[in-house]
């Protein structure tokens, strides 16, 4: 009867730490999503400093809340003779999620430093546990982005030295299209924070089309 209650007893104590290992993962893991920063503002994530869920390993494993993304997540690709080499991450961009959370723009980037080139452009879903690649610009969207009304689609913008350009994302798909076009002959400047929605497919921005241009509203519909 003695070895019984022992037994009995010392389930109940491995029941009650399990138990409190569980709340504490679920405290930490409603923490991760209810910081702010993680929803408004543009989170950096390396090996040593995992944030918002996500984490990078040393050898560029991209995890969520534990559940393995991409392994490895792939920054860029160098010439190794034999053909392609691909360079694991080894520090993300995150960019605010959806207004749903479902959606997240992240970027891989080749080093940690302040010369990183952060040319491979993602899309997550959360729902779907989806990774995939998007394209906006050679080398990757500006920190600013606008989700339509119906989170269909995000834009982005990239820059050079002497014009910009608006890519907007479908998300799920993860096709894009661009403002001004392949076939344009303009060069744009854009002014993003003036981009507004007028509709699901539509918007206004403020887009000087050469040089000697004077800055005006846009209308784009695609």
């Amino acid at each position: 009867m003695l070895m019984i209650r022992k037994h009995r007893t010392g389930l109940a104590v491995l029941s009650a730490l399990l138990l409190a290992a569980g709340i504490a993962a679920s405290k930490l893991h409603a923490q991760s999503d209810a910081d702010p920063t993680c929803k408004t503002t543009f989170v950096k994530v390396t090996s040593d400093a995992p944030a918002c869920g996500f984490a990078l390993s040393g050898t560029g494993t991209f995890t969520l809340d534990g559940q393995t993304l991409a392994d490895p997540l792939v920054a860029s690709y160098e010439d190794s003779g034999g053909g392609q080499k691909a360079i694991a991450a080894r520090q993300m961009m995150l960019f605010p999620p959806s207004p749903s959370g479902r959606f997240r723009i992240v970027q891989a980037c080749d080093g940690t430093g302040a010369d990183a080139l952060c040319w491979q452009t993602l899309v997550l879903d959360r729902d779907k546990a989806k990774l995939q690649n998007i394209f906006a610009g050679r080398y990757g969207p500006e920190q600013w982005q606008s989700w339509s009304p119906d989170e269909q689609h995000v834009a982005l913008v990239n820059k050079s030295e002497e014009a910009s350009w608006l890519h907007v994302i479908d998300p799920e798909s993860g096709n894009s299209q661009d403002f001004p076009g392949d076939d344009s002959t303009e060069n744009w400047t854009i002014e993003p924070q003036t981009l507004r929605w007028t509709g699901p497919r539509s918007f206004t921005v403020t887009v000087k089309t050469c040089e000697q241009c004077v800055a005006a509203r846009k209308e784009i519909a695609f």
